[in-house]
């Protein structure tokens, strides 16, 4: 089985219906989005719409969650704030209970793998794995669960990391990770609509028959987005306007 996973769409659904798109073409037969539908960007109707109908199964993500008012954003940043709110009032009543009623772990067919937004423990807290302690916290949840394998978005950067029979931890970021026998695997698929820290929209192809991991890194419309985002009188943070820079010189 060939998964297409996809993350932090940001109300994207120019970046999605590309990525998707491309999943396509490269054979995927089933399709996750772990969180993060709204939030950030313009048109927070169509990626809802995109991913609703694409997707067999999304997660909930904090940008969600706060949108559709299960969670208080006073930890968001002010530009997510405007932008929980004003998705709050764009989108249609049927959209906002699509959103509340979203899960926050998907456990795949025979065990294949777990997915979350942020992390297997606690997810709805929406923690980050960004450190070794809360890499090892993950690990350990995945160990209780019988499982090797988890898939999160969240932190808008593609890597993944391993733990060993000994403890030895080893992070990396790549284009394609082959599952080892005797290891446990945390994979992040990146961002495909709010490109903070990579110039790209990536998300991952997975094949379980293989054990293949495979990112996907594709241009991302920095321009198009702005003028979407101005159109919107829409906050465009400095980091995005670094990352096209790094785009234009083909960086990244």
């Amino acid at each position: 089985m060939l998964y297409a996973i996809f993350s932090d769409i940001h109300a994207n659904p120019q970046a999605f219906d590309k990525a998707l798109a491309d999943a396509r073409e490269h054979g995927a037969e089933r399709f996750l989005c772990l969180g993060d539908v709204v939030g950030y960007g313009s048109d927070p109707r169509g990626a809802v719409k995109s991913v609703r109908a694409a997707c067999g199964v999304t997660l909930m993500g904090n940008h969600d969650a706060a949108t559709a008012g299960l969670i208080d954003t006073w930890n968001f940043r002010m530009e997510a704030r405007v932008q929980v709110a004003r998705h709050a009032k764009e989108l249609a009543d049927d959209e906002l209970e699509w959103l509340r009623e979203l899960k926050y772990v998907y456990r795949a067919p025979g065990n294949a793998f777990a997915a979350a937004h942020g992390t297997l423990a606690h997810p709805m807290d929406f923690g980050y794995i960004s450190k070794e302690s809360e890499a090892r916290m993950a690990f350990a949840e995945l160990a209780r669960k019988g499982l090797r394998l988890l898939f999160v978005g969240h932190t808008h950067f593609s890597m993944w990391c391993s733990i060993d029979a000994g403890g030895h931890i080893v992070a990396e970021r790549a284009d394609e990770l082959k599952l080892e026998k005797g290891k446990m695997y945390i994979v992040n698929v990146g961002s495909v609509g709010y490109p903070r820290n990579e110039p790209h929209s990536v998300y991952a192809l997975y094949d379980t028959h293989l054990k293949v991991v495979r990112w996907r890194r594709l241009a991302f419309d920095f321009d198009g987005y702005f003028k979407r985002m101005e159109a919107a009188n829409a906050f465009i943070a400095p980091w995005l306007r670094a990352n096209a820079e790094v785009a234009r010189r083909g960086g990244g």
